[in-house]
């Protein structure tokens, strides 16, 4: 059986230097280097080269684009007369039998997981405060990573600090041990990741589930679960958030209003909107007439009080409506939004709407809901409309086909 495996290939180039990476004895490929230009030549096999990153001696990486039509790659100019550390991540369909066979890649795991944390978030934060969360690994709900958001200082360059827990020691983007980055509160992260791990080296517990985000003080954070503290910012369900709903749904001051697709008029707050999404920022910059009217014509009012509500700290206005709550989210880039509608997609796929899920997943980059609908699809095949399933994109299609238990 085919299965699409990523393997993580390493050379070093003098200036003017070529190499010839093999992954095995039926792919392979030569990287000429001439000062900053990198040739690939004399390739061997039906494979791709999804990413290529360049490290210096100080540890900074940076990612190269690589133009496959001409199959050439630029570096960068830094330390351009120096020997040149680049790192291939090549996709490619391997016969399991030829895998086997492939020295130090048995039982090899390469697992993309994009880490998103929207800026409402962010700027929440206070000095001497930080938000606590947990992801699991799509395909591995055993090795469950938490991670720590921290405000490192007030200014919004850099003022962000992250770090995920490495229990396991696997590698991180190359790297073993915790993992550290900085950003700017005010934009979305969406950071993806790489994890390389052996198999037989990682503990494979039974599911487990993230627990609930958290954000702390990190004067009163402990070690044991009973003893956590509340959050020092409210929670959804404290009184303040409960005020918010109220001051959010009186209507007296609003400044923003939305058209809908039959032409009403659904009011709103620019704070409100401007803290969830750099979409209604920006719009709202370049506005200078009050009240704002935005048109939202491919949604119905009913749509849009419910995604508006959902900001206005009532969770559970959304549900029943996640769907269409989730393509408006996606429209005015609502990032709070979009994750609770994926983890409501998460929770509630199963064999009779798995088809329209898996396209979601798919169309979004939602790795862990991707990987679920897979599993559905081959566990259950019997009870799905195999009719539905014919009428899915190539790609996805394939990946069903090819996906392994």
């Amino acid at each position: 059986m085919l299965q699409q495996i990523t393997f993580v290939r390493t050379a070093q180039l003098d200036k003017e230097s070529e190499t010839t990476i093999k992954v095995s004895d039926s792919l392979e490929f030569t990287v000429k280097r001439h000062i900053i230009t990198h040739f690939i030549k004399n390739i061997k096999g039906d494979f791709e080269i999804t990413k290529i990153v360049e490290t210096y001696d100080d540890g900074e990486r940076h990612v190269l684009m690589y133009d496959k039509s001409s199959t050439s790659f630029q570096a960068h100019d830094r330390s351009s007369s120096e020997t040149k550390t680049l790192t291939f991540y090549i996709t490619a369909m391997i016969e399991m039998t030829e895998l086997k066979e492939i020295k130090g890649m048995k039982d090899m795991c390469i697992v993309k997981y994009e880490l998103q944390i929207p800026p409402t978030i962010l700027q929440r934060l206070e000095i001497c405060q930080f938000y606590k969360s947990q992801f699991v690994l799509p395909g591995y709900d055993g090795l469950k990573f938490t991670y720590y958001v921290k405000k490192i200082n007030v200014s919004t360059a850099n003022d962000i600090e992250i770090m995920i827990e490495n229990p396991y020691n696997v590698e991180i983007d190359g790297k073993k041990g915790d993992y550290y980055f900085v950003c700017d509160s005010t934009e979305s992260i969406i950071y993806p990741f790489l994890f390389t791990f052996y198999t037989d080296e990682i503990p494979i517990t039974e599911e487990t589930k993230p627990n609930s985000n958290e954000l702390h003080g990190l004067q009163q954070e402990s070690s044991n679960d009973e003893s956590r503290p509340e959050s020092v910012i409210p929670s959804f369900t404290s009184k303040s958030t409960t005020l918010l709903h109220k001051l959010a749904t009186d209507h007296r001051y609003a400044d923003v209003y939305f058209i809908a697709s039959d032409g009403e008029k659904i009011p709103s707050y620019r704070n409100i909107l401007a803290a969830s999404s750099d979409v209604f920022l920006k719009i709202f910059d370049e506005t200078t007439e009050i009240p704002v009217q935005i048109t939202a014509n491919d949604f119905d009012a009913q749509t849009i009080q419910s995604a508006l509500n959902f900001l206005y700290d009532k969770s559970d206005s959304i549900i029943g409506k996640e769907k269409e709550v989730f393509k408006f989210a996606i429209k005015f880039g609502i990032q709070i939004l979009i994750d609770e509608c994926r983890s409501v997609f998460e929770e509630s796929v199963d064999s009779t709407n798995v088809c329209e899920f898996i396209e979601i997943a798919y169309s979004n980059n939602f790795e862990h809901l991707k990987q679920k609908c897979l599993r559905i699809l081959a566990e259950k095949k019997e009870e799905i409309d195999l009719t539905k399933v014919a009428e899915l994109p190539k790609n996805i299609f394939f990946d069903i086909y090819c996906f392994k238990l």
